[in-house]
């Protein structure tokens, strides 16, 4: 069994087909057509969603780290323990979120399609910094495309929402989230399974290596960005997956005089973070490599 938080709702699967997207599941499964697909690839940013993460600061604060991701290449199996939100979940009792307003305001939608992805793009933005120059803006988006409205006034609705702290019912409701997040804390080893089909969460390095013996055949998963295209374009079964993204050990970034270690499953965002710290002309580089969406996915390795 998986359990992680849809917005506010416990969700706990066990039987789901394994090779399921977070995309799917959403339209399929629970009913949140808001969501697009738009090219199954990772490219349009049609699909984005946001995923919380319970994580703790070096200060010892705990808080949500909230990430964009492409939702047609996430498998389900991924959000054990997590808080997955889609943009039905932004408005609250009858009222839009200020991203939601904005866009709105500055005529930043025209057919609409893709919406849905450039707001859950803002929202991240707007959770993960309370002031984003315009190359911050331009950053959250680069893995959003639109066709008939033009970027300026998305880019205006970013500029406007963004600017400062707007304090919403996710704000409100932190201390709450975190509680609960820290309840559905994985302490075994989750598994989704469907006939012959199924996905195995490890937690550890000797739990995976556990599983891995008893399923030699089986595909490690990390972020998906590559193996789940197995599934949504060649439309592949994968029989048993091992998702290896809960693996404390395989996400350590450890900082020493000569180099710098990094988990075969850190995100490349967070590999950013630490080698622009220490190489800051590679910055400019590192960033020119895939969309937030998919370095927000896919490790390094």
């Amino acid at each position: 069994m998986i359990q992680f938080l849809l917005n506010q709702e416990l969700r706990s699967e066990h039987a789901l087909d394994p090779n399921l997207t977070v995309l799917n599941y959403l339209r399929e499964h629970v009913g949140k057509s808001g969501t697009k697909e738009g090219c199954a690839s990772g490219d349009c940013g049609a699909c984005t969603v946001v995923v919380g993460e319970l994580q703790t600061d070096d200060a010892g604060r705990e808080h949500i780290r909230y990430r964009s991701l492409n939702s047609c290449l996430t498998f389900v199996s991924s959000l054990h323990g997590k808080q997955l939100i889609s943009v039905e979940d932004l408005k609250h009792q009858g009222e839009l979120q200020s991203v939601q307003k904005a866009m709105v305001e500055c005529h930043g939608s025209q057919c609409g399609f893709c919406t849905p992805g450039f707001v859950m793009s803002l929202f991240a933005l707007q959770k993960n910094s309370d002031a984003p120059d315009h190359a911050k803006a331009h950053e959250a988006l680069a893995g959003n495309l639109c066709r008939c409205t033009g970027y300026r006034p998305i880019l205006a609705a970013a500029e406007q929402s963004c600017c400062g702290k707007q304090p919403d019912q996710f704000d409100a409701r932190e201390a709450e989230t975190i509680a609960r997040l820290k309840a559905i804390a994985p302490t075994d080893i989750g598994e989704l399974n469907s006939g012959d089909k199924r996905c195995l969460v490890p937690l550890t390095v000797a739990d995976l290596a556990d599983l891995y013996d008893a399923y030699p055949q089986a595909r490690l998963l990390a972020g998906g960005t590559d193996l789940a295209l197995e599934v949504t374009q060649f439309h592949r079964t994968l029989p048993v997956m091992i998702y290896v993204g809960n693996v404390a050990e395989m996400k350590r970034i450890d900082t020493f005089e000569d180099r710098i270690e990094i988990g075969a499953a850190t995100a490349l965002s967070d590999c950013y973070e630490a080698l622009n710290a220490e190489y800051p002309d590679f910055g400019e580089l590192l960033h020119r490599f895939a969309s937030l969406q998919i370095r927000n996915l896919r490790p390094p390795a």
